[in-house]
C-alpha cells in the first residue's frame, strides 16, 4: 500500500487525538486533522480502507531501554526478558507489555533493546480500535520517529503543549512546558536539533526552515526506515488470509480458463496420465460434447471416438481443425476478457464456428483484427450484451 492512516493517541481516551494521511508515492501529506477524544475515532474508519494504520502512543506512557544480555541474542531469551527488567521497573511485571526491539552486539557485549508499558492501558486502545473494527498494522511510540539525528544532538518537535525529545537510537522523552527548563539545562552540552519554530535560552540550536512541518507529516517521513512495532507475540496481528485471496483470485480465475481451452486442444494426452484419471475423463467428456455438440457420447469408448475425430480432422490439411485452432490460441490469450464458450468445425467449409465472450465489444474487434493481420478470414457476427458480458460469433477460415 502507498499511503498509511497515522494516528496519535493521548494518555486517555479523552484526550485529543491527532491523525495524517501519508503518501509514500507522493512524499506528502493527504489529508491530516485532529479529533475530541477517542469517541470520534468513527470518523476515521472510512480512511482506513485500503491504507496501512499506524498506531502512535504518548512517549510518556512507553518506557525504552537497553537490556544488556548473557549471550547473543535468540529467540530463547525472549522468556527470559521479564526476569532481567524486574528490578529496573517499578511496577509488578505481569503488568506490563515487554517487546523488543533490535539486538546489537559490539566486542563481546550483547544487549537488546525493549520497550514497556502497561498492559491495561495498551490493551485499551487496542480494543477501542478492534471494536472499531480498525485493524492496526504498526504500533510504536511517536518520539521513536523523530529524525536520528547525531549523538552528540537532541532531535526535538512540539506536539500539542509537550515538547517530544529523542537522544540516539533508542532515548526518547515527552516535556511538559514547566520541565522544559530543567530538563534542557541537563542537556547543555548537546546541540537541539528541532522541527518546531522555538526560542531557548543556555542552548544551542540547530534549525532548518525547510524540514519544519505537522509532527506527524515529520513521524511519517522516518516510518520506511522504523520497522519496530509493538504488536508482539499475543498482540500480532492475524494473517490476512481474505485478503490475499482477493489479490490471488484474478490471476486463478484466468488461470483456469486457460486450462478449460488447453484441454479442449489436448484432452486426449492428459486422458492417459494414470494420476487424473478420474477428474480427466470428466473433463474430456465435456470438451467432446462441446466440441461435437450433436454426437452421443460413449465414455468407455471415448478414446477411439477421439482418434477418429482427430483422424478425420486432420485430413483438411493446412486449414484442418487442429492447425487452425493451435494458430488462434495465442491470439485468444492475448486479448484480456476473451473466452471462447463452444467451439464448431464445419469440414465442408473448412471453417471453424467460435462463440465467445467478451468484457466489451472491442475486444471482439482485437481478436477479429489480430486473425485478418494472420492471412485468416474472419466474418464476425451479432453481438450482443448478456449478463455484463459480450456474447458473439466468429466464423474463421484458413489462411487465404
Amino acid at each position: 500500500m502507498n499511503e498509511k492512516l497515522i494516528i496519535r493517541v493521548g494518555q486517555d481516551s479523552n484526550d485529543k487525538i491527532s491523525w495524517l494521511i501519508w503518501s509514500d508515492k507522493e512524499a506528502d501529506t493527504i489529508a491530516s486533522g485532529e479529533l475530541d477524544n477517542a469517541v470520534m475515532l468513527s470518523d476515521l474508519v472510512e480512511k482506513t480502507q485500503r491504507r496501512n494504520v499506524v498506531l502512535l502512543l504518548p512517549a510518556s506512557k512507553v518506557q525504552l531501554k537497553q537490556v544488556s544480555l548473557p549471550a547473543k541474542w535468540s529467540r530463547k531469551l525472549i522468556n527470559a526478558l521479564p526476569f532481567m527488567l524486574e528490578e529496573d521497573i517499578a511496577s509488578d511485571i505481569d503488568e506490563v507489555v515487554i517487546c523488543h526491539g533490535q539486538a546489537q552486539s559490539h566486542d563481546g557485549n550483547h544487549s537488546i533493546n525493549v520497550a514497556i508499558t502497561e498492559v491495561e492501558w495498551f490493551e485499551q486502545w487496542l480494543t477501542i480500535f478492534k471494536q472499531l473494527e480498525i485493524t492496526i498494522d504498526q504500533v510504536l511510540p511517536d518520539a521513536l520517529l523523530l529524525p536520528n539525528v547525531a549523538d552528540e544532538k537532541i532531535s526535538a518537535i512540539q506536539l500539542g503543549e509537550n515538547w517530544l525529545m529523542r537522544q540516539g537510537q533508542w532515548q526518547i522523552a515527552e516535556v511538559e512546558p514547566t520541565w522544559l527548563p530543567l530538563y534542557l539545562q541537563g542537556c547543555q552540552d548537546k546541540a537541539l536539533v528541532h522541527f518546531s519554530p522555538c526560542e531557548f535560552e543556555n542552548i544551542e540550536l540547530e534549525h532548518d526552515l525547510s524540514s519544519y512541518d505537522l509532527p506527524l507529516a515529520v513521524f511519517a517521513k522516518q516510518l520506511n526506515n522504523e520497522p519496530f512495532t509493538m504488536l508482539q507475540g499475543s498482540y500480532a496481528p492475524v494473517k490476512k488470509s481474505s485478503t490475499q485471496w482477493l489479490t490471488w483470485r484474478a490471476p486463478a480465475i484466468a488461470a483456469s480458463i486457460a486450462l478449460v481451452f488447453s484441454l479442449s486442444l489436448k484432452g486426449y494426452q492428459l486422458y492417459q496420465l494414470d494420476s487424473q484419471v478420474a477428474a480427466t475423463k470428466a473433463e474430456v467428456v465435456a470438451t467432446y460434447k462441446k466440441a461435437f455438440p450433436n454426437q452421443k457420447v460413449r465414455p468407455h469408448l471415448l478414446r477411439s471416438q477421439l482418434k477418429k475425430k482427430v483422424a478425420a480432422l486432420e485430413q483438411g490439411g493446412e486449414g484442418g481443425f487442429l492447425a487452425l485452432l493451435e494458430t488462434l490460441s495465442p491470439t485468444f490469450k492475448s486479448v484480456e476478457g476473451f473466452q471462447p464458450e463452444s467451439v464448431r468445425f464445419d469440414v465442408k467449409r473448412g471453417e471453424i464456428r467460435l462463440r465467445a465472450s467478451a468484457k466489451d465489444f472491442q475486444s471482439f474487434n482485437k481478436v477479429k483484427q489480430s486473425l485478418e493481420a494472420m492471412a485468416l478470414s474472419v466474418e464476425q457476427g451479432s453481438l450482443n450484451n448478456a449478463d455484463d458480458v459480450v456474447v458473439g460469433e466468429l466464423k474463421i477460415k484458413g489462411k487465404v
